[in-house]
């Protein structure tokens, strides 16, 4: 009798086969998902849960990120070795900036940030005993300024998708919103109800040629 000499195919798929796999289901999941939250994004909600929806629009679309940053490394490996080493010690690179496009900012201004997101969640008690706050926040350069920050800093964190959101709550929000709703803060003088102008703190200028100016501070 002849030996069978014939290749036996398997069928069981390489490990770059199956993770080129399993990153198309999770892009898949992810689009699928994202297109729910739009939707809910789209409904007549109130304040907070619009504000809640358009955070899990924000999470969908990082994990879509995510996933298309997988699929295109598994499918990469089917045409290149596997190199563990390599891998591990290559930086994650985000699409848009590998393809030099800067994210889709989730709000345009910090006005949106602070309407749409910020306030429908940051629930506090305002009046004369507790936090303050001003209708007219718009007119202190200092909650404008903060305000924009907060805006900027949580465009940003919020592609961290692991502790982006914890790190934003902790360090940024919660830091200047205590400082924004203190009593003795930068609305110590409005209410709901009134916008004050505040004066600013006195301060005498220096004399002159008081300070070094750029260049001749002595250095050793």
């Amino acid at each position: 009798m002849d030996k069978d000499t014939s290749v036996q195919v398997s069928d069981t798929p390489t490990p770059a086969q199956a993770r080129l796999e399993t990153a198309y289901k999770s892009l898949a999941e992810a689009e699928d998902e994202i297109a729910r939250a739009q939707k809910k994004v789209e409904e007549n909600l109130s304040a907070w849960l619009h504000a809640a929806a358009v955070d899990s629009l924000a999470q969908a679309e990082r994990a879509k990120e995510q996933a298309e940053k997988e699929v295109e490394q598994a499918a990469a490996d089917l045409v290149e070795p596997w190199d563990e080493t390599s891998a591990e010690l290559a930086p994650v690179s985000n699409p848009a900036e590998a393809n030099g496009e800067e994210p889709r900012a989730v709000y345009e201004t910090a006005e949106q940030f602070l309407l749409q997101f910020l306030l429908p969640l940051y629930i506090r008690i305002i009046d004369t005993r507790n936090g303050r706050w001003c209708r007219k926040w718009y007119l202190h350069a200092e909650a404008v300024s903060r305000v924009d920050a907060l805006w900027r800093v949580w465009e940003h964190l919020r592609l961290d998708g692991k502790t982006g959101m914890s790190v934003w709550w902790k360090d940024h929000a919660d830091h200047h919103m205590a400082v924004l709703l203190n009593q003795k803060g930068p609305f110590h003088l409005c209410s709901l109800e009134q916008h004050t102008t505040p004066e600013p703190i006195p301060c005498d200028p220096a004399p002159p040629n008081w300070f070094p100016r750029e260049g001749d501070i002595p250095f050793p």
